[in-house]
């Protein structure tokens, strides 16, 4: 979306500040000169360290390691001074890889490792990192390059631009923006835990867009769906719910990980739901009405009492659990019923002394050909 106001421009902030408070890649697309360099460092000032790196200036080798032989003979990948810095800081940090479009083929390969794995050469970076990046358009970069698609689907992807409305306002004032970021909210857990269950919902009714990667080498280097941007969808939209970050903030979140149009039918999809909270129906498991459900909202629903039963586990609510599913299951029909019963009676789930109740027999021909069919 284009920022054209200071509304957009804070709303496009907030976004950077929660990937960067959530510890998730974030990549601003932008023309030189608006900015993103300068906003990013501006976290200097509330307590982060900010080690900023301009891509082209470095090596495969700065990323992967430099290979050393050791005193023993073998051989070790020896980290370099930056990431030896950011090692040795008491506190949250950002790495800041700045002019990635200038980052070749074999730089983009090499900095995948300390994207995900948090690992440049023998080091292990502390989980206090972040990874921030900052890039022109292949068509204003100097010696661009497109983003690879495995090195794309790291980061959440963001456009940026400075409006005249807060340019001016900053020449004047000199007063700009700074990037806000926040501590883990309390809630975060289980807010996550209820988005990851609407991600299942929705991809078991449109299983096409669990990996759809664009065909295009353009739209292959943005934000495209793959198992790893869902994840990072739900966990940044159960962080913006937790800060109270506005609606149109959540939506440029999920649309940076998985791409816009696949994002507009997703919460779409959400806002049709209208979910009960599974914590009344464990509670009141007579009471629970499924009749005239759609099959996609029973799904839903039956993940949301598996995941509350998941993080809050004890003989009775998995009873309940189990007695939700089978009422469920006659009530609309078994397939949306089903996952939820079968992943109730695997090994780590079923607490000890758990006796099945008798409701189970409706889906002992599912759980037969699972091999979880109970016992007497």
């Amino acid at each position: 979306m284009a920022i054209r106001n200071r509304t957009d421009y804070e709303h496009a902030l907030q976004v950077v500040g929660i990937c960067v408070s959530a510890r998730i890649p974030v990549l601003l697309w932008g023309n030189p000169g608006e900015g993103k360099t300068a906003v990013i460092e501006s976290a200097a000032g509330q307590g982060w360290h900010v080690e900023s790196l301009i891509i082209s200036h470095y090596e495969p080798s700065d990323f992967a390691g430099l290979p050393v032989v050791t005193p023993d003979g073998s051989v070790d990948l020896a980290p370099p001074s930056w990431a030896k810095r950011l090692a040795a800081v008491d506190g949250p940090a950002i790495a800041f890889f700045d002019e990635f479009s200038t980052a070749s083929p074999s730089l983009q390969a090499a900095a995948l490792r300390p994207l995900t794995h948090y690992e440049v050469g023998s080091l292990k970076l502390p989980d206090t990192v972040s990874f921030v990046a900052a890039a022109n358009p292949a068509d204003v970069a100097t010696a661009g390059w497109e983003l690879a698609a495995p090195t794309a689907s790291r980061f959440v992807h963001v456009e940026w631009s400075l409006p005249l409305e807060v340019y001016a306002e900053g020449l004047v004032t000199g007063a700009w923006p700074t990037l806000p970021v926040y501590e883990p909210p309390v809630d975060l857990g289980t807010r996550t835990d209820a988005e990851l269950v609407l991600v299942s919902g929705f991809l078991r009714a449109r299983e096409s867009q669990l990996s759809a990667i664009p065909s295009d080498a353009a739209a292959r280097g943005r934000a495209f769906p793959t198992p790893r941007t869902w994840d990072h969808a739900a966990r940044l939209s159960a962080y913006a719910q937790a800060v109270s970050a506005p609606k149109d903030v959540r939506r440029l979140l999920i649309t940076g990980c998985i791409g816009e149009a696949v994002a507009h039918e997703f919460l779409s999809w959400v806002s049709s739901l209208d979910l009960p909270d599974p914590e009344d129906l464990l509670a009141d498991v007579a009471g629970a009405a499924f009749a005239g459900m759609r099959p996609d909202r029973v799904y839903v629903t039956l993940q949301g009492v598996l995941a509350a039963v998941a993080r809050n586990s004890s003989v009775e609510r998995w009873t309940d659990a189990v007695r939700l599913a089978a009422k469920a299951g006659e009530t609309v029909g078994l397939d949306p019923a089903v996952p939820a019963v079968r992943a109730l009676l695997r090994d780590g789930l079923r607490p000890g002394g758990a006796a099945v109740p008798p409701e189970i027999k409706v889906f002992a021909p599912a759980l037969a050909l699972a091999g979880l069919l109970p016992g007497a």
